[in-house]
């Protein structure tokens, strides 16, 4: 038979009621056995026929007989005077005078007046125990409670549920502001999670929908079957194509389950790869593409670092007015790598929020252009991912300034010395 959950183990009250009740259980007893050590003691220095007298005399009490007489003090020999004028005889009627004071019923019954007093003080002792561990289960328990209350809310899906701050100790408190820190992070991830899911169904509809749109008109006869039209069918394609692998990137790169092929690699020369494909593509919008690189050789995952650079030189190009920069720098630790535009530039307080999935500072303007609001997104989680950082500031050409942060985890032997850093532009 399993017992409920609530019975498995006793409460707090309980437990602190047994407590208390042990440790005066345990003076009582103490007391005791300390009690009766010293009776002991002292009887052991009585004489012999004391002794066997106090014997006979428990033996009969516990028996229901008569007492036996007190023993008598041993007689004088013949001819020596007693001391005592009266009479050379000690009554029978009374005790002996050599007869320890034990033997007078007052202070025969003083150690079980005091073990009378021992148990009567332990069970004052035992209430006011039980009273003050009622008072203490409830100061603890009750904020305890508290939390435990606001936690089954939350598990059962109010993501709302808060724990009272109540006034008791320390630890509890903490307690209850860790709890209340924990669901309101909860909650904000579920706010993150509603949203991203909103969004995703929207970056999905509109392409799906211009796609049925476009089936639907070659259906009808209203555009004819044309390699332009299966153009744009196919740029449709690979859009939903690159919005469902950037999706999979940035939940691989969250789950932490992002696999990264290390090899060593130079972030100059993937800088410029990046620029050489992405040269025509900003000369036919009239804009200038140049690089600065200086050697960095690093030990990083290749195709994660040409996907960083080439999501910030394609926003980048999305936003400037003539010209983009990238420059790539290094140092004994760390690979830095700026791209740079002079476009309208990112106000201070959102210059973090761009790198929030499915952010957009000009709405219309990146999705006429195609945008999906990850490329930012997709740039920190696979600096973090490699052990850097990406952040944004002002550009010295005027606009927006972009730059990514990582270790040089290996690269060039010690033993071989790096030529020395030769800027190389290219236009």
């Amino acid at each position: 038979m399993t017992l409920p959950p609530r019975w498995q183990r006793p409460s707090l009250a309980v437990t602190l009621l047994l407590s208390m009740l042990l440790v005066v259980g345990l003076a009582v007893g103490s007391m005791f056995l300390f009690s009766n050590l010293a009776v002991r003691r002292e009887v052991a220095r009585l004489p012999p026929e004391v002794q066997a007298y106090l014997r006979a005399r428990q033996e009969a009490e516990r028996r229901g007989e008569p007492l036996p007489p007190p023993p008598r003090p041993p007689t004088p020999p013949a001819g020596t005077a007693s001391g005592n004028t009266g009479s050379s005889t000690t009554p029978a009627d009374r005790p002996p005078r050599g007869l320890p004071a034990v033997l007078n019923p007052r202070t025969r019954s003083f150690v079980r007046d005091v073990q009378t007093s021992l148990v009567q003080g332990g069970l004052l002792a035992a209430a006011a125990a039980a009273s003050l561990s009622l008072l203490l289960a409830r100061r603890i328990a009750r904020p305890i409670t508290a939390v435990s209350r606001a936690a089954a809310q939350l598990a059962d899906g109010d993501l709302t549920s808060r724990a009272p701050a109540l006034r008791g100790d320390r630890e509890v408190a903490e307690l209850a502001r860790t709890f209340n820190v924990m669901a309101g992070n909860l909650e904000s991830l579920e706010r993150e999670r509603q949203q991203a899911v909103a969004d995703i169904a929207h970056e999905l509809r509109t392409p799906i929908a211009i796609m049925q749109a476009r089936l639907d008109a070659l259906e009808d006869g209203v555009y004819p079957l044309d390699t332009g039209q299966i153009a744009l069918l196919s740029a449709q394609t690979q859009l939903l194509t690159r919005l469902v692998g950037d999706l999979r990137t940035l939940t691989l790169a969250d789950a932490g389950r992002l696999g990264l092929h290390d090899e060593a690699l130079n972030l100059a020369e993937v800088a410029e790869e990046v620029v050489r494909d992405f040269r025509d593509q900003a000369e036919g919008h009239g804009l200038r593409l140049t690089l600065w690189a200086d050697p960095a050789p690093m030990t990083a995952d290749r195709d994660r670092i040409r996907q960083i650079t080439a999501n910030l030189v394609e926003n980048a190009l999305r936003y400037a007015r003539l010209q983009v920069t990238v420059r790539v720098e290094a140092d004994a630790d760390t690979a830095r790598l700026h791209v740079e535009d002079d476009g309208p530039g990112i106000p201070a307080a959102l210059r973090d929020t761009v790198f929030t999935r499915f952010t957009r500072l000009d709405e219309s303007r990146t999705r006429d252009t195609g945008g999906s609001g990850l490329g930012l997104a997709i740039v920190r989680a696979l600096a973090g991912a490699h052990g850097g950082e990406a952040y944004a500031c002002a550009s010295p050409l005027g606009g927006a300034r972009f730059t990514v942060v990582l270790p040089r985890h290996g690269g060039r032997s010690s033993a071989t010395p790096a030529p020395a850093p030769r800027p190389v532009r290219q236009r």
